[in-house]
């Protein structure tokens, strides 16, 4: 495997600390802006041949992605049809098998999606839905082509997410919205460390980065968007009961306590639903 060293994504400083070491890959703070990411890590052709089969790795299938993700799908879809109740046209990104798609579709939206795996995107063209194998790097939509743009568990997946989010921004319309959802695992890991117990819990190297609710904002401000709220959505359910007891229970004491707290306290650990707005003068 070819490996590659890259300076910090959100302030381009190359000054890190090891957080620890997974699947052979190290994990990596940023001293200047606290940034976490993979340190070296794989280049950009091995990258895209991970990904080919990622959707089927340890056996997942098609109905573990749709039970995995409905309820988020659910809430997410909701929140649009409230910013837009005269619907609107909607970019996917990561779409998988269209799953969410589907969802927006019934809605009444215009729908396109995005993904890398050729699999994938022959299961979702099966369903009629207008979906193309690439990235969002090498897409090539007009500018403010669309209303809302979604990426569920992306970001962390692609080599550049600055420049990733530049351009989500520049595909959106004036006052359009970047709903995005990314796990925060550091917390987690840094738990488990105090007891010695190993993990993979960074998931290298398809994860390239770990995004707290502080570098995401930093992030989604920096490439121009000008309102981001950070908040625990809904929790996902995976199929293995340990994991789904697991990922319902921390998901609920973290709305809980963003009640609690009026929106202030984000319970670390947790995956988060980020909203990003675009300034309707643009």
């Amino acid at each position: 495997m070819n490996l590659q060293h890259v300076n910090c994504n959100l302030c381009g400083a190359d000054d890190t600390k090891i957080i620890t070491v997974q699947s052979n890959h190290n994990v990596v703070r940023c001293k200047k802006c606290s940034l976490v990411y993979v340190n070296p890590r794989p280049n950009t052709e091995h990258l895209i041949h991970l990904y080919e089969t990622y959707h089927q790795r340890n056996g997942k299938r098609e109905y573990t992605w749709a039970s995995l993700m409905e309820r988020n799908y659910r809430e997410v879809s909701g929140f649009l049809a409230q910013v837009f109740p005269g619907k609107g046209k909607i970019l996917d990104i990561g779409c998988g098998y269209g799953h969410f798609l589907e969802t927006m579709r019934t809605l009444g939206w215009v729908v396109s999606g995005i993904d890398p795996s050729p699999n994938t995107v022959c299961a979702a063209n099966k369903k009629n839905l207008n979906v193309t194998e690439t990235s969002i790097e090498d897409v090539s939509f007009p500018e403010a082509s669309f209303d809302a743009i979604t990426a569920f568990y992306v970001l962390e997946h692609l080599p550049d997410p600055y420049s990733a989010v530049k351009k989500i921004h520049s595909l959106l319309k004036p006052g359009g919205v970047f709903v995005l959802r990314v796990p925060h695992t550091t917390p987690i890991v840094r738990l488990l460390s105090l007891f010695h117990i190993k993990n993979n819990l960074y998931d290298t190297p398809y994860h390239l980065y770990d995004f707290s609710p502080e570098t995401i904002t930093v992030l989604l401000k920096k490439a121009g968007f000008t309102t981001v709220q950070v908040k625990p959505g809904t929790p996902t359910l995976p199929v293995n009961f340990l994991e789904k007891i697991v990922s319902i229970t921390s998901g609920n004491i973290a709305r809980i306590f963003f009640a609690v707290s009026g929106g202030k306290f984000l319970f670390p650990g947790t995956s988060k639903t980020t909203i990003a707005c675009k300034n309707l003068t643009e």
